[in-house]
């Protein structure tokens, strides 16, 4: 009697840092069927854990079955679980869905363990990616005083620098970076018409902010911003 046992597509299975998803085991036996009973041992490579929270199910779609299965055992780090095999036949009958996580710090790159699935005698691989993580939308916006002071808001700082020809710059600094540009949008708390406020220029770090007066003459005037882009999370 031997066991076959292996991972299911997709090989490898792909996480980003701090994410979770379930893999799939498929298990069958040469020779005579066995009942139910044996034990299933998933070993995870380094920088993912079976969560404290994680089910394993057994699933066979074409007989409407999806049930939790308990665990045996679980090693205080989660790289290490075991839980009962159903009966086994002599080919793939459903599949066992096992829960995964990688951890927040883990490192991008490829990860397999040669005995990461074992039963009985046999052992095979346990192959996983994990990728780079993936950038989130970051908001930056608040209320800018006439003096450059932050009146509302947080995550940035502001310098305003009157240049030679009076114009009025506000450098405003973002204290997380974008990954790039962000798209800004600045208005003027003065109710009037002819107010101005210019986007200077913009990049991941900074934005440029220019105020005039009604009367067209630069001027340092307050104003709102809000500045949204991609950044790392």
């Amino acid at each position: 009697m031997a066991f076959h046992i292996t991972q299911g597509n997709p090989i490898p299975q792909v996480l980003q840092p701090g994410a979770n998803a379930s893999f799939a085991i498929e298990v069958y036996v040469d020779g005579n069927p066995v009942g139910p009973g044996e034990i299933i041992q998933v070993k995870l490579p380094d920088g993912l854990v079976f969560p404290p929270t994680g089910e394993i199910r057994y699933m066979n779609l074409d007989s409407g079955i999806n049930r939790p299965l308990p665990i045996e055992s679980r090693d205080p780090d989660g790289r290490l679980v075991r839980f009962k095999a159903e009966a086994i036949g002599n080919k793939p009958e459903g599949f066992y869905s096992v829960n995964v996580q990688a951890l927040p710090n883990a490192a991008p790159g490829d990860r397999t363990v040669t005995d990461g699935l074992t039963i009985g005698a046999t052992a095979a691989k346990l192959s996983f990616r994990v990728g780079a993580a993936q950038p989130v939308e970051q908001r930056v916006y608040g209320i800018v005083g006439a003096d450059g002071a932050v009146v509302v808001g947080s995550g940035f700082t502001v310098k305003l620098t009157p240049n030679s020809t009076s114009t009025s710059i506000f450098t405003i600094t973002f204290a997380k970076p974008f990954t790039t540009a962000p798209v800004v949008v600045a208005t003027a708390t003065q109710a009037s018409p002819s107010v101005s406020v210019t986007i200077g220029g913009v990049t991941p770090n900074t934005v440029t902010i220019c105020t005039a007066s009604p009367v067209g003459t630069w001027k340092p005037l307050p104003f709102h911003f809000i500045a949204m882009g991609p950044a790392q999370p």
